[in-house]
């Protein structure tokens, strides 16, 4: 470990070495690594703005070109397990899609932690329903990814069995699962997996199941 994310390292590393339980040595080591970062970064060759990307600030971080490449590494980031000629969504065929689930208007979720503020949040509910553009029904089925009860499940189920397309985003967000909060097993969260068979069930066409979580997620049910 060359750096701590905390202080950890900061508190009791000096008072290590003194009583010897830690090498100068191996501090030094870490240091290195760190200080190599550092210089790869930039930090010691003076005045910033006199370097070669100096002057970008914030108007950068919004422009379209960025903004095209944000979403470039978006899609590179999505995983298809599997599709049986649904995907993508026609645009003219559907007429009616459920969007269902805990994380189908999340926004943050997206984002998670250790990133800095985003142009804008566009959540998959608000995605399908500017690509659709036709009768979009939105029902969580959960109050939130925990899905301690089974109150709004009715309501999601009905809103499949109506529509031409169900789609249902489900899994994790920093509640259940984060840094210094580990999960006991690789299920989904409280009753989403019964969320996720009722609907199946109820849907009478095109399904479309969407994770969206850090960790991995044992789907062999669905």
């Amino acid at each position: 470990l060359n750096m701590n994310c905390g202080d950890f390292l900061g508190k009791y590393t000096e008072n290590a070495v003194k009583l010897k339980k830690l090498n100068g040595s191996d501090v030094d080591e870490a240091l290195i690594y760190n200080y190599i970062v550092l210089m790869r970064l930039g930090f010691f060759d003076g005045d910033p703005k006199s370097l070669p990307f100096g002057d970008l600030g914030p108007s950068d971080v919004c422009s379209k070109d960025h903004q095209m490449l944000a979403l470039e590494a978006a899609k590179q980031g999505i995983v298809l397990l599997e599709n049986r000629g649904d995907l993508p969504l026609s645009k003219t065929a559907v007429k009616k899609v459920a969007v269902i689930g805990p994380n189908a208007n999340a926004t943050k979720v997206m984002i998670s932690n250790y990133a800095g503020v985003p142009c804008k949040y566009t959540s998959p509910l608000q995605g399908l329903q500017k690509y659709v553009r036709k009768d979009v029904v939105y029902e969580p089925g959960c109050k939130d990814v925990k899905c301690g009860d089974q109150t709004l499940i009715a309501a999601a189920v009905k809103a499949a069995s109506e529509a031409d397309v169900t789609v249902l985003v489900v899994g994790l967000d920093q509640t259940v699962e984060a840094e210094g909060l580990d999960r006991v097993n690789l299920t989904l969260p409280g009753y989403q997996e019964k969320l996720v068979k009722d609907v199946v069930d109820a849907a009478k066409k095109t399904v479309v199941l969407v994770i969206m979580a850090a960790g991995p997620i044992d789907i062999s049910f669905a």
